[in-house]
């Protein structure tokens, strides 16, 4: 997974698509994504405020774009990742601890937003939270090992749901 699908815009079939920046160059007309594991054609992208937008050929009004509002965008070939970056589906599943040791949950899920990544996490003792995936906050993932550390400050780690 590179990205995931935001909300219609406009009438003609665009989306909001949440991806790094880094990630756009396989989103690019003419090129086939997968949406869901459905492959799709690459109509149009357009650089927004906040991020870009996507439109594929299949896809031609805002009906047809909302019914993929929210699902995974994926790619055949992935690029090569740099130091301290990992794709969303590696981190599901990962446990989180916070800065003293204490196991706090699993990552359940990379929430997409425009300005950044989030990891939703499932806690032990039931509900969930969310931190911004930033080093400040983030400052461990050991994949070998299957786990994150977070620097829990106040406000941050209390149950959502």
């Amino acid at each position: 997974m590179i990205g995931r699908l935001g909300r219609p815009h406009g009438l003609d079939g665009f989306l909001g698509l949440y991806v790094d920046e880094e990630d756009i160059v396989s989103v690019q007309p003419g090129a086939t994504v997968f949406v869901d594991d459905r492959p799709y054609s690459v109509r149009a992208v357009r650089r927004v405020d906040r991020g870009y937008q996507v439109a594929f050929e299949d896809v031609t009004d805002r009906e047809g774009a909302d019914e993929l509002r929210g699902m995974d965008v994926s790619v055949s070939e992935r690029r090569e990742l740099g130091e301290g970056e990992f794709w969303p589906d590696d981190l599901i599943g990962l446990a989180v601890f916070d800065d003293t040791g204490q196991a706090l949950g699993v990552v359940k899920e990379v929430v997409f937003g425009p300005g950044q990544e989030r990891l939703l996490v499932e806690r032990v003792t039931g509900g969930t939270f969310e931190v911004p995936f930033v080093d400040d906050l983030v400052p461990l993932v050991d994949r070998e090992a299957e786990r994150i550390e977070i620097v829990a400050i106040p406000g941050l780690i209390e149950p959502s749901g």
